[in-house]
């Protein structure tokens, strides 16, 4: 599990890393691409929707309603993944955003991109997977996000009554075959109590990880002051329920020290090379962090296909210092040791 989760990854790109070492753009390994901005949740977190949140700006439609009815058109949608493949992308994670599977042509998307041969990945609320075997079992790994141990919490978050349904729908994906299933919890000061009761709860549906994460916003590291130590005994409690079959993977350390570093101290982000990032209102975005702000925003595609797009626009020069904040530092910091043309001592391995 830890390999899956590795933030090594770049290292199995060198060719592209050649190409950055040269100042070139590289085609990106994969799309990160909101079909939907509507949700059919109101997650008290939501970087898109909170007061507060870092996804703001763009985010709400014209008159000014944070949940907006807004999906990528099916026939934009294949095209966007046609010219992704034939650049030479592999994968596309499909995400929010809103939730992704209330787009009303969700599953002939994923299934459109699975046929190109990319790898597909699905964040997703968990609420709509019934039934749905066909399409999530062509998924390379799908991750539900569950943020509660139990019920009142759960539906108190998300403004729902789906807790049972949910609970449901993760113990019918963890049994699909194909798709690597895990479940996401972000800690906020609402839920962290029940860390261990999620995690005790996912290992019984038959999931193997735990993602647990924190919240960005622009509050940073001063939401956690005075629960931190606490959400960290929380995780290291639950990491005694690990086995062979069973892992809790712990991003929300590393994620605490991204918002308590705030701007990057690197120029270079390489992260946004590897990922691009296309909104739901389908302009392009250097990231999930900067996704739906204008400093963020990079391209539009309503009025031009993304080969075009990707042909035309040089990203290489984008000064990473300029982002208040980036949870992407330890991929970065990586890249950036490998596109370094003469990094010291290398040959002391």
């Amino acid at each position: 599990m830890a390999d899956v989760m590795t933030s090594f990854k770049p290292a199995w790109h060198l060719e592209r890393v050649a190409q950055l070492r040269r100042k070139r753009d590289i085609v990106p390994t994969h799309l990160q691409m909101i079909i939907s901005d509507l949700c059919n949740q109101d997650c008290h977190f939501c970087a898109y929707r909170m007061e507060g949140g870092f996804s703001t700006e763009q985010f709400p439609d014209e008159s000014g309603k944070k949940n907006p009815t807004r999906f990528i058109p099916v026939e934009k949608a294949i095209e966007i993944l046609n010219d992704a493949a034939n650049a030479g992308v592999l994968a596309v994670e499909f995400t929010g955003g809103g939730e992704p599977t209330v787009h009303p042509q969700w599953e002939s998307i994923i299934a459109h991109a699975q046929g190109l041969g990319l790898r597909t990945g699905l964040v997703t609320n968990g609420t709509r997977l019934e039934g749905k075997a066909g399409v999530l079992s062509g998924l390379t790994w799908l991750r539900i996000s569950l943020d509660a141990g139990q019920q009142l919490t759960y539906e108190t978050i998300r403004a729902t009554r789906l807790w049972n349904k949910v609970v449901e729908n993760i113990r019918y994906a963890a049994a699909l075959d194909g798709p690597l299933v895990g479940v996401g919890f972000v800690a906020t000061r609402e839920n962290f109590h029940e860390i261990v009761d999620a995690c005790v709860l996912a290992k019984s549906l038959g999931v193997p990880y735990v993602r647990i994460s924190a919240m960005f916003s622009h509050q940073g590291a001063e939401y956690y002051s005075g629960v931190e130590g606490a959400i960290r005994d929380y995780i290291s409690t639950a990491k005694s329920l690990e086995d062979s079959s069973f892992k809790v993977v712990d991003f929300f350390g590393a994620r605490v020290h991204d918002l308590e570093m705030a701007a990057p101290d690197y120029d270079f982000c390489g992260y946004q090379q590897f990922v691009v990032y296309i909104g739901g209102n389908l302009k392009v975005y250097t990231c999930c962090t900067n996704a739906y702000t204008r400093k963020g925003e990079i391209g539009d595609l309503s009025t031009q296909r993304f080969s075009d797009w990707f042909y035309n626009t040089r990203r290489y020069d984008f000064d990473a210092r300029s982002c208040h904040h980036c949870q992407f530092n330890d991929k970065n910091k990586l890249i950036n040791y490998l596109v370094d043309p003469n990094p010291p001592h290398v040959e002391f391995v």
